[in-house]
């Protein structure tokens, strides 16, 4: 019995080389992990001088204000644009979601925690595939800050990019269906006059028109008291799901896009498992307390966006 040696010709090995280092190449791009938020400080002056010194840092930034909002006591989320994020957000089909970036003042004991959300962590969570968002990240740091990254163990590109909190859950763009319009125009009109009625429990905090894209994005403000809709209760939420040392506060506001003439959003069971993916799924803050809460959500937005409201109440997976 013999062995016969292999023989590699040139063009066999420079494909061999090739592979070898595309391998290395996504093992390595696999291995950088993502958060979704960061840390820019911890400060014991007042909230109130918190916000006037974040303002005064916004004005001075390439970044617009787009809004501002308090979710309940002890929480402030001012929401922040340009126009180099608008115009990256609409070069991927879903990147409006990521045109508004917010930052978060949290009061925890005697100190103001200053934090924000990660756009390059929005960039793969959101399969903006042909975007940059590190240069928004770079703006964000020397504007507001860095301490740190946090929320989570980490997720590299890879796993963002087809995320789901479990086998059989929702990912990206497993969207909430919501009425759909014979024009965007009258889809912007249903949507903006349901925000205007109290009793639905949603209401505007921001809009953002794409540029070059018949797309418009709402942040949106929750109300379990207005609605009826216990699950609508944010505080309540936020007290299950954020119960850590660094608060994610800057997971607020939810958004609703106007997308041509279809009106969606980001099934709870994706944007909420994304921003949380450490919580476990049973405990007192697990995500079994909020069984019920991706439901409720899906039947508050299809009734604010114009649907009927015997519709809305029938056929919504729980």
């Amino acid at each position: 019995m013999f062995f016969r040696k292999k023989i590699f010709y040139p063009a066999q090995l420079i494909l061999f080389f090739l592979l070898s280092f595309t391998t290395l190449a996504i093992q390595a791009a696999d291995k950088e992990t993502f958060k979704p938020y960061a840390l820019a400080k911890q400060t014991a002056v007042s909230m109130a001088d918190a916000q006037t010194e974040l303002k005064k840092q916004i004005i001075n930034s390439p970044f617009s204000l787009l809004s501002e909002y308090s979710p309940y006591s002890g929480a402030h989320i001012f929401i922040i644009t340009s126009d180099e994020l608008k115009s990256l957000a609409a070069k991927s089909p879903y990147g409006g979601f990521a045109a508004a970036q917010r930052i978060s003042l949290t009061q925890v004991d005697k100190n103001v925690q200053v934090a924000y959300t990660n756009p390059v962590f929005m960039k793969h969570a959101y399969r903006m595939k042909e975007v940059d968002m590190q240069p928004i990240l770079k703006q964000m740091t020397k504007a507001f800050g860095f301490d740190q990254f946090f929320g989570g163990d980490g997720l590299s590109a890879r796993k963002l990019k087809r995320y789901k909190y479990s086998f059989g859950l929702e990912d990206f763009d497993s969207f909430y269906e919501l009425p759909e319009y014979e024009s965007h125009t009258r889809a912007i009109a249903a949507l903006e006059k349901g925000f205007k009625q109290k009793d639905n429990g949603i209401t505007e905090i921001y809009k953002i028109k794409i540029p070059g894209k018949k797309q418009v994005v709402y942040g949106v403000a929750m109300s379990a008291e207005d609605s009826g809709i216990p699950e609508l209760d944010t505080k309540k939420t936020m007290d299950i799901i954020d119960h850590l040392a660094l608060k994610r506060t800057a997971y607020l506001p939810y958004e609703i896009m106007v997308d041509g003439n279809n009106i969606i959003a980001m099934h709870a069971r994706f944007r909420i498992a994304v921003n949380y993916s450490d919580l476990k799924m049973f405990g007192k803050h697990g995500f079994g307390k909020l069984f019920s809460t991706p439901g409720a959500y899906q039947k508050a937005f299809y009734k604010v966006a114009g649907g009927k409201e015997k519709k809305a109440a029938e056929g919504f997976i729980e």
